[in-house]
């Protein structure tokens, strides 16, 4: 199973280096070659992106799982901002890193990987997990969330994801 790391935009090389190395839940990890930014998605108002309309160039990747990664802030209909955002059950996720951003190297790239870990389980059927606060399933409404959070599925989503991947190894 293929990952494609697809940066939207100028993105700091060492988060997807990162990124690449640390999401070992698929065969192989890719970095895509850079797309800009679709103006189209940008609402000058609010100065961000909405998040939906970089799928577009995600879309157009190879893989199994295609995850768009952005500096650009993002927004969905009805929220302030997001994270992260993704096609339930589709192929397709994307996070950005504008808000997860901090002096502490470690704790920037730690909140990167757990985003990417939270949007590309979506793409595998999770939900956000309510119960388990440690679940990086978890949803974030904060960077203290974040932070919180595990990097890692608790069991019962962990066994849902499984299942997912292997019906994808199929």
């Amino acid at each position: 199973m293929r990952l494609t790391l697809k940066p939207l935009g100028a993105v700091d090389a060492g988060v997807l280096e990162h990124l690449r190395r640390e999401l070992r839940a698929f065969d192989e990890v890719v970095v895509a070659p850079t797309a800009d930014l679709p103006s189209t998605g940008f609402n000058p108002k609010r100065g961000q992106y909405r998040a939906s309309s970089l799928f577009e160039a995600c879309l157009q990747e190879p893989g199994t799982r295609v995850l768009g990664v952005t500096e650009a802030d993002l927004y969905e209909t009805g929220l302030n901002f997001v994270f992260g955002y993704s096609q339930p059950g589709g192929r397709v996720a994307v996070i950005s890193l504008a808000r997860l951003r901090d002096a502490d190297l470690a704790r920037y790239r730690e909140r990167a990987v757990k985003e990417a870990v939270h949007e590309l389980g979506h793409t595998l059927g999770l939900a956000h997990d309510e119960d388990r606060a440690e679940c990086v399933m978890h949803f974030s409404r904060t960077l203290a969330d974040t932070d919180r959070k595990g990097r890692e599925y608790c069991a019962a989503c962990a066994a849902r994801a499984e299942l997912t991947l292997k019906r994808l190894r199929t």
